[in-house]
Parts: structure tokens; sequence; C-alpha cells
């Protein structure tokens, strides 16, 4: 517990939030954003590719870092799922928290959301990951697209140029951040009496070894 005397409350408020003096967050490493997962909005829409069961198709989007497959976003076909070669022998078949559904009568705009984590619900190293699209209007393999950013503590937008059977293609990454506020919440303390007169006291279980400055709004 650490005893301040001020002259008013209201200093002591404003002081106190400008608490620049916690060990920790004096430490230009801490201050900086890192990233903690984040989302992705990948965005694609599909053009028939005239095969012998045109326009309906079967239709898988998933995810892949560098170990391999993360995770299914989409699987459209409850019948000839086989015929998605590259998605099964990436998958095998695995579409835990996917959108699943029927087979597609018709070619359309697909949106899916990612939130960085694998199948055990863990947030995956940063480093490049692929959204991988597939479809097929027939009983072989069928049209592949593939999109590659980088997951770390930077925003990305990127919009490559249409395909011959993928167009109007988007990717957005908006990443998780840890920065100071988090790092303050790292220390939470009580301030009392409050409100009060002159003299206030700061109490912290995680305040331990730490030092810590109180300035007014002037900078004293």
């Amino acid at each position: 517990m650490k005893k301040f005397t001020v002259t008013s409350f209201a200093l002591f408020f404003l002081s106190s939030i400008i608490l620049v003096g916690l060990t920790g967050l004096n430490n230009p490493e801490n201050n900086k954003a890192t990233s903690e997962g984040g989302e992705v909005t990948f965005t694609v829409r599909t053009v028939t590719e005239n095969g012998s069961y045109a326009p309906k198709h079967v239709l898988a989007i998933w995810v892949e870092d560098a170990n391999g497959f993360v995770k299914t976003r989409k699987a459209m076909a409850n019948q000839r799922i086989q015929y998605l070669y590259t998605w099964k022998a990436a998958s095998d078949y695995n579409v835990v928290d996917a959108i699943t559904g029927a087979t597609l009568s018709s070619h359309q705009t697909h949106t899916v959301t990612w939130d960085c984590t694998d199948l055990d619900g863990e947030i995956v190293p940063d480093g490049d990951c692929t959204i991988w699209a597939e479809f097929t209007e027939k009983h072989s393999q069928g049209p592949l697209f593939n999109l590659t950013f980088t997951k770390g503590p930077n925003a990305q937008t990127l919009t490559p140029p249409d395909e011959t059977y993928f167009k109007d293609i988007s990717l957005e990454f908006i990443p998780g951040q840890v920065g100071i506020g988090e790092e303050v919440a790292l220390h939470e303390f009580t301030i009392y009496p409050n409100p009060g007169q002159g003299i206030f006291y700061l109490k912290s279980l995680k305040m331990q070894n730490t030092s810590l400055k109180v300035y007014d709004n002037s900078g004293r």
C-alpha cells in the first residue's frame, strides 16, 4: 500500500490518468503493440467452369499456415465432397467450426471470417497464412485459388486481380493488439478514500517491486 498527500482529489484524479512510473509501462518494449490473434475476412465470387454438372458445384474455403492445414471456413458439399481433392488432402474432411451445407445450385459471392485460431482454439503463430478456395462442377479436380497474407502486428488489405474462375477477391486482416491500455489493466489498483481530501492510499496486490510516480496536469 502506498500513501500520497495531494492538495485535492481532483488533482489526484488527473494525475492518476498519467501514471507513467509503473516499471512495466516505462519499458518501451512493453508498450509496443503485438499480435494477439485478430480477424480475417475473405471474400470471393466464383464463376462457372462449364463442367458436366454446371452450374451446380461443390466448394470449400480453408486456411493453411507454414505447418499445413489449420481450419475449414466453408464446405458446401453434402454429396460429391470427395471431388474437392485439394481440400480433402489438406483437411481429411475436417469441418470443425465451418459453415457447411448442400451442393450449390449456382455461383455466388462467398464471405468467410477466421479468428486466427486452430482446431484446438489456440491462436496460430505469427507468419504467412494462406486462404484457399476450391470448387468443382464435375467428378474431377476443379479450379483452385489461394491468397497469402502475413499474420502479425500490422493490418493488411489485399485486393488481387480477378482470375478466370475467381472474381472480386478481397482479404482484410485486423490484428488483435496488446498495448498500453491492456498493460495498465495488469496493474489493477484501488485508490481510497474516494472521495477524499488531501491524503489518499493506493493498494494493489499486483504492484510488488514496482515504482510509481504521480504528476499533476502541468507535468510537475
